[in-house]
């Protein structure tokens, strides 16, 4: 054999073959892409805004393609229970679900890492347990992940009797304001989900103004 034909390999040019991630790995290539969620959706009544599930997916889908890892949501116990009736006579009815959301590692089935969890979710049709799957996805992938939302998980919830209302300037500013861009005041208390205009919460009413400015603003 010809010492052309010939080729020696050096150790320095041997390349070490890398092993592949674990599943904790790919989590953490994930979180140095994935930082933040922009609330996408007002939250219909309410005085702020949500990030949705689609919001979140969208956010880390190409990331956990990128990674191999995929996300299995699996129901462990669910029960449904009938909290009122829309004014049609339906039903509405609260489902509540126990999830695991496992995040698994494509080439490993067996390397996983799993967030327990549960949601509620209300709905006078058949969409109230795929609510409640998506916001139970939804808050894995936001906590594994280290997203930031700008939301405010620790604040507290207070009982709607103890919310301050709207005083008395602000009330008729709002019917006034309802009359100025001719609104059909019927539908917007049943929009605020409220009966009267002086139940409505003092930090909402922010938000109601800002909807009825934008029906001045909306083409005719």
């Amino acid at each position: 054999m010809s010492a052309e034909a010939t080729q020696v390999i050096t150790a320095a040019e041997v390349r070490p073959i890398k092993a592949p991630l674990n599943i904790y790995q790919r989590i953490n290539e994930v979180r140095k892409k994935a930082a933040y969620a922009k609330k996408d959706k007002e939250v219909q009544g309410q005085n702020y805004r949500a990030v949705t599930h689609d919001a979140v997916t969208a956010l880390v889908r190409n990331h956990l393609i990128d990674q191999g890892i995929v996300i299995v949501p699996r129901l462990l116990t669910s029960t449904v229970e009938k909290i009122g009736e829309t004014k049609g006579g339906s039903p509405i009815i609260r489902y509540t679900g126990r999830y695991e959301i496992d995040f698994v590692n494509c080439d490993d089935p067996t390397d996983r890492v799993t967030v327990p969890g549960e949601a509620h979710a209300n709905d006078h049709g058949d969409k109230a347990p795929g609510k409640a799957t998506s916001y139970a996805t939804k808050y894995a992938m936001l906590k594994l992940f280290s997203i930031e939302t700008g939301e405010d998980d620790e604040s507290r919830v207070e009982p709607y009797e103890s919310l301050e209302k709207i005083n008395d300037q602000q009330v008729a500013d709002l019917d006034a304001l309802i009359e100025e861009v001719q609104a059909d005041k019927q539908r917007f208390l049943k929009y605020l989900k409220i009966e009267r205009l002086e139940e409505l919460p003092a930090r909402a009413y922010g938000s109601a103004v800002k909807d009825l400015e934008a029906k001045r603003r909306a083409p005719k």
